[in-house]
């Protein structure tokens, strides 16, 4: 009699392992299945907040100019949101926000002779606005610089002779316009989401 209770004891504690090993089992399938479909969700998300568009022109003008693919649309998003036909209150036109007088300047720098109207186009829009981003990165030698001259123009040379804005006279620890510290910023968090959606 007493063996045969010791075998049912036994046989109850197997089959409650049994039943043990079989819901951890469901539940690590579970996380798995909603975490994979929540990484899913999370980059499908991600790619209707921050799209590739217009991809022929910025990978044209990536590889002309030697730049960051990732750089090129976190400043076109942050610019325009991927309107051509955006145009800000003080006159910047197109992807990149352009101002005409600076397509002017760079055309002159370029040896090319375009009608402002051409500034509104995708192709000629992208290819001026990053060979403006290139020829700031260039001048700064620093990305956030370059990023910030962009917005504001060469008063970061200004900054960067600032003790109070630069601490070694190439790089900027403080940025004094609230609207271009928040406007690097904006760039260089859609440049982290370009890259980790789409380049890592």
């Amino acid at each position: 009699m007493a063996r045969g209770r010791r075998y049912k004891r036994k046989s109850h504690r197997f089959r409650n392992f049994i039943i043990f090993l079989l819901i951890v089992a469901l539940i690590a399938g579970g996380i798995w299945f909603l975490s994979g479909n929540f990484r899913k969700a999370q980059d499908v998300l991600g790619q209707k907040m921050y799209p590739i568009k217009y991809s022929e022109y910025v990978d044209k003008a990536a590889e002309k100019y030697n730049l960051d693919k990732a750089l090129i649309y976190a400043v076109i998003r942050t610019e325009s949101k991927f309107d051509p036909n955006c145009e800000s209150n003080v006159g910047a036109v197109g992807l990149m926000q352009m101002m005409p007088e600076s397509f002017r300047w760079v055309q002159k720098l370029r040896g090319t002779s375009l009608d402002d109207s051409e500034l509104s186009k995708p192709s000629v829009n992208i290819s001026y606005g990053s060979y403006l981003l290139k020829y700031f990165l260039k001048h700064y030698k620093d990305e956030r610089c370059a990023v910030a001259a962009y917005n504001a123009g060469f008063v970061v040379s200004d900054w960067l002779k600032d003790s109070r804005y630069s601490s070694d006279g190439k790089t900027l620890k403080k940025i004094p316009y609230p609207e271009t510290e928040s406007y690097v910023k904006k760039v260089e968090h859609a440049k982290d989401m370009y890259n980790k959606l789409y380049f890592s």
